[in-house]
């Protein structure tokens, strides 16, 4: 079995106090163990604190990742039309707006205009207390303190704005910008990374340790650790006097102290679970917009959708039947759908061999052999280091051992800091998009083929998405985000919205 006893967890933009194996455990949506609850809990929200926190003001979203929000005090004015005289009264790099037959038709912001055509246009939308998607209004007779957000969109016919709101229904816009930040989570740490905020963070959970500001943090004394990636210390948060705390909505306690953190006047952003590509872009834009760094979450977005698009476009060779495991053990725990490493091979249009089967399930060996994979990639940041791959294999079941990937020596080990990496749905999944593409797709990367395992020396074998991982000095500001889903090309030319391919 698994050993889980660690838990207690297309344009090119311009613009790392527990044992090392017990920190290198495995912080994948393994946690759907308890997949039924989280649900539930993200779906519903924590009770009356999961809209306790009302957005007081206007969201203008502008699409391609960027969005103004305009504080207002709704006791005051609570018209959405007027407010937009708020908004350019406010605004510091000009806002004007156009109406015509009472209908918004052309907002012009940043030297850009932004008409009605048949194409796009100007809608009124709104977020009801405890929903998560955005409706369009009806009319513009609405009052904006009824609603959780209230969003002037610039969208098409079938689109919609991006989310304005977290795994919890509640607004991730009109916070001041935060001093100091604690993430509960690596996924939630490595977000804040790649807008560009890590050095506000002043405590992680145990498990945080990518980039190495948090491990050197951690070591110095600079960033206390509030427990563990399953189980976080509301007294150890409260210790350090945090202004924002982001928490992930794949774990059961992360919600719940949100809502307690909320209660005790504390901001606090659930991120949601990593289902898929989309998601871990969402996360980002919220994160970027919660803790005013728009533009460091747009600049991120954007390098990470064209790197999608370029690792696409190197495939030449397709439906590869793959199984993505988080061990070696006969009966291991696989990928299936709804998963990020699913759409990972989706997006690579390879064959997850078990995405008949939701969320990470355990397996048994007799499936593993039913499905008879081509290809196998272990995802295991801790068991084995890469030049223990000889004896792993050894050990191989009898039924791993009679697949078309054993025969084949199609067996790939994903281990130390590439297992870390490739155990999280946060912003370095690109990273590893680019490593399984080579598995898939050997056909293509003769150059400088992939080894059966990597470990911390993945980075020699990254071309596309070598530097994604990094993140230059910080860039707040009080605008980003999108409107819809990314939009790049498949390598077969079809276009791809909302993580899948057509």
């Amino acid at each position: 079995m698994v050993d889980n006893s660690w838990i207690k967890s297309v344009q090119s933009p311009d613009g790392s106090h527990q044992s090392k194996a017990m920190r290198r455990k495995v912080i994948i949506t393994v946690a759907l163990l308890v997949a039924g609850a989280l649900v539930t809990v993200a779906m519903n929200g924590v009770g009356s604190n999961a809209t306790q926190y009302r957005s007081e003001g206007i969201l203008v979203d502008f699409g391609d990742y960027l969005t103004l929000w305009t504080d207002a005090n709704l006791s005051e004015e609570d018209d959405p039309v007027q407010l937009l005289d708020t908004v350019k009264a406010k605004a510091t790099d000009g806002f004007e707006y156009t109406m015509s037959d009472g209908k918004l038709t052309s907002v012009t912001y940043s030297g850009n205009t932004y008409d009605n055509s048949d194409a796009s246009s100007w809608d009124l939308w709104y977020v009801s207390d405890g929903e998560f998607d955005a409706q369009r209004a009806a009319s513009y007779d609405i009052s904006v303190s009824d609603y959780t957000v209230v969003i002037w969109a610039y969208t098409t016919s079938d689109g919609e704005p991006m989310p304005a709101v977290d795994a919890t229904a509640t607004s991730i816009y009109g916070y001041a910008e935060p001093k100091r930040i604690v993430s509960l989570s690596p996924v939630c740490t490595e977000t804040l990374n790649s807008v560009g905020g890590i050095q506000k963070v002043v405590g992680t959970d145990s498990y945080s340790n990518y980039p190495e500001y948090i491990e050197q943090g951690h070591k110095d004394g600079k960033v206390a650790i509030v427990g563990t990636y399953t189980d976080p210390s509301y007294e150890a948060i409260m210790n350090v006097s945090p202004d924002l705390v982001l928490c992930d909505a794949s774990t059961y306690n992360d919600v719940q102290i949100a809502g307690i953190l909320r209660s005790s006047n504390v901001n606090s952003v659930v991120l949601y679970n990593g289902e898929d590509l989309d998601t871990v872009i969402k996360n980002i834009f919220i994160v970027g917009n919660s803790v005013s760094y728009g533009l460091g979450a747009q600049a991120y977005i954007q390098k990470y959708v064209y790197a999608i698009a370029q690792i696409q476009a190197t495939l030449s060779q397709t439906g590869m039947r793959t199984m993505i495991a988080l061990s070696n053990d006969p009966s291991p725990w696989v990928s299936g759908s709804h998963t990020y490493a699913n759409d990972v091979l989706d997006q690579l249009q390879a064959v997850n061999v078990f995405a008949k089967t939701p969320g990470w399930f355990n397996t048994t060996a007799e499936k593993v052999l039913d499905s008879n994979p081509e290809c196998i990639i272990i995802i295991d940041s801790s068991r084995y280091h890469k030049d223990e791959y000889d004896s792993m294999l050894k050990i191989l079941s009898h039924e791993w051992k009679s697949t078309d990937a054993y025969k084949n020596g199609k067996i790939y080990l994903l281990c130390d800091s590439l297992g870390d990496l490739g155990s999280r749905a946060g912003p370095r999944t690109v990273q590893l998009m680019e490593i399984v593409s080579m598995i898939v797709d050997p056909s293509s990367h003769t150059e400088k083929p992939l080894p059966l395992a990597v470990g911390d020396d993945y980075l020699d074998y990254l071309d596309i998405t070598k530097n994604m991982g990094d993140r230059d000095e910080p860039q707040p500001s009080d605008i980003g985000g999108h409107r819809r889903g990314p939009h790049v090309r498949c390598a077969h030319g079809a276009g791809l919205l909302g993580g899948r391919c057509e």
